[in-house]
């Protein structure tokens, strides 16, 4: 595991430096570290708070409202340390279009870090608060959750459904540890309706719109490590690391990610190791993607005799609302779950794909034989299943090294080029973002290898390059200069989310020179595919201007 965390780290740590260097800029506040309460209102759209380094007992910041081109951002001067017995260690009430930023002053530390919270959760992001931007903290030793981001409705009514929603929010590059309860818990779980005993009245709570959760640590929480709900469009949880969780063994808070009622998330490229939960619970609805996610040891102090203690890789629950859900469950690696490797309990969805996954000794296969490997209550007609490899034999996949747990595929692995090709359902990148495919076919699970001799036998000879690419960005355009043309070629390019971004019209197809437009992209990672030659290769693209 230390040689697949060191390529990631290195990854976040380039991206992190990259992004919140912008934020080393002028305070427009300046707030000291005895004061607990910024109010808003002297507080322009576009205005930075600066916070002064040093101790303090908790920060509340109340009716501070940026735009979306002009957000108010709160940024660190030196190491900010909250240690408090308060509620809360950062609470926002009634904000809009806020950015709290921890700029690192050292590469190894985080700018803001919340220590202990002794009452309470570490960030609250509460009373209407919505357009939230989180980044660059750490949080540690919290009574309740780490992070709540959600307004729970009350007797004035303000916060139920038909009256709120919370958006944008975007959570990343924070490190969590050592947590009371959940780790993340956003959107309100209570998606079917919320009783409010002072009015005696049942009120549906507000929506989530446009989640985004990405490379944060989550280290040792009590109960889930990172749960969303009630996020109806435009989620995705993406390059979390997630370590054993729900230490607590609450019964019904026990999982690494869990997707929860009146969600519609995508949830891919995450670790989640050694968890006493579910690797994965979803019960939310619609379409949803869960691929290239490494999940290890799931499970791990339950059993699978015992059908109140059973933990599974993947666990799919009906919708609190029976709602219906579509899924597809693809190029996930699931190592030893206590139980079965992905457990399917939903019976309201019209179709399931569950294609590509890698899957090594579920606990159960005792039980169930190779019904542990992918365990259901689906009719034929529901699911689709290809492409996956079931082995009890650890041996037989030839990881890189399972005693380091990397999981990455040697050269000779038979996982390599026996994934089923998808056609334009494909994942173009593996859990490292390396693209995919290598060679002339998709490798099973979540890691695509990257060796020059993978699978030699099986491509005939076709490792070689029959072209060498050169590109390179210059006035908002792509050069590409093909040294060896044999056939036309074509072109296209597609951001991480698998969206077509560019297909290359009214170009020579025999030349030898391409030029890509690129001003219409934003900064990013993409995936550029090159048909040709009797195979398609795919390139990283990395568009920094």
């Amino acid at each position: 595991m230390k040689n697949l965390l060191l390529i990631y780290g290195l990854f976040v740590i380039v991206w992190f430096s990259q992004t919140f260097s912008a934020y080393a800029q002028n305070c427009d506040h300046l707030i000291s570290s005895s004061q607990t309460v910024v109010d808003g209102a002297n507080i322009q759209p576009g205005d930075s708070i600066c916070l002064e380094s040093g101790y303090r007992t908790y920060l509340l910041f109340r009716n501070i409202s940026g735009t979306e081109n002009q957000p108010v951002v709160i940024v660190n001067q030196g190491n900010v340390i909250i240690d408090t017995d308060h509620f809360y260690g950062i609470k926002t009430s009634n904000c809009k279009h806020l950015k709290i930023i921890g700029s690192r002053p050292a590469e190894s530390t985080y700018g803001i870090k919340i220590q202990r919270v002794g009452n309470g959760a570490g960030i609250t992001l509460d009373d209407l608060s919505t357009n939230i931007e989180l980044a660059g903290i750490e949080i540690s030793h919290t009574a309740l959750a780490g992070i709540y981001a959600k307004t729970d409705p009350d007797c004035s009514f303000e916060a139920t459904r038909e009256k709120f929603t919370f958006y944008n929010l975007e959570i990343h590059d924070c490190y969590l540890h050592h947590i009371g309860d959940e780790g993340f818990y956003v959107g309100s779980s209570k998606y079917t309706g919320q009783y409010l005993p002072d009015c005696d009245t049942t009120v549906l709570p507000h929506f989530m719109h446009n989640v985004l959760i990405y490379n944060n640590l989550i280290e040792d929480t009590g109960w889930d490590g990172l749960q969303v709900s009630s996020a109806v469009g435009d989620c995705r949880i993406y390059n979390n690391r997630i370590f054993r969780d729900s230490n607590k063994e609450s019964f019904n808070q026990m999982s690494g990610i869990l997707i929860g009622g009146g969600s519609e998330c995508d949830c891919y490229n995450n670790q989640i190791f050694d968890g006493k939960g579910d690797g994965i619970d979803f019960f939310g609805h619609g379409d949803s993607k869960i691929y290239n996610n490494l999940i290890v040891r799931a499970g791990r102090s339950f059993k699978p005799e015992n059908p109140d203690e059973s933990r599974h890789g993947i666990f799919i629950g009906t919708a609190p609302d029976n709602s219906s859900s579509n899924l597809s469950l693809l190029h996930n690696t699931i190592i030893d779950p206590k139980t079965t490797g992905i457990r399917y309990f939903n019976s309201n969805t019209a179709f399931n794909f569950i294609a590509n996954n890698l899957i090594t000794r579920p606990g159960a296969y005792d039980q169930l034989g190779n019904n542990a490997y992918f365990n259901h209550s689906l009719t034929a007609d529901l699911y689709e299943l290809t492409g996956n490899l079931f082995t009890q034999s650890i041996d037989l996949v030839k990881f890189v090294s399972f005693s380091e747990d990397n999981f990455d595929l040697k050269a000779e692995s038979p996982a390599i080029n026996r994934a089923t090709d998808l056609g334009y359902a494909a994942i173009l990148f593996d859990m490292l973002e390396r693209p995919r495919p290598h060679n002339t076919g998709y490798d099973q699970g979540a890691f695509e290898c990257q060796d020059i001799n993978a699978s030699i036998a099986q491509i005939n000879n076709k490792n070689e390059k029959p072209y060498t690419i050169n590109y390179k960005q210059t006035e908002g355009v792509i050069r590409i200069e093909v040294t060896k043309v044999e056939t036309p070629l074509s072109f296209e390019i597609i951001d991480l989310n698998g969206h077509l971004v560019f297909r290359n019209p009214n170009q020579d197809l025999n030349s030898k020179i391409y030029h890509l437009p690129i001003t219409h992209l934003n900064n990013g990672v993409y995936i550029l595919k090159i048909i040709g030659f009797e195979r398609v290769y795919i390139e990283k693209l990395g568009l920094f201007r």
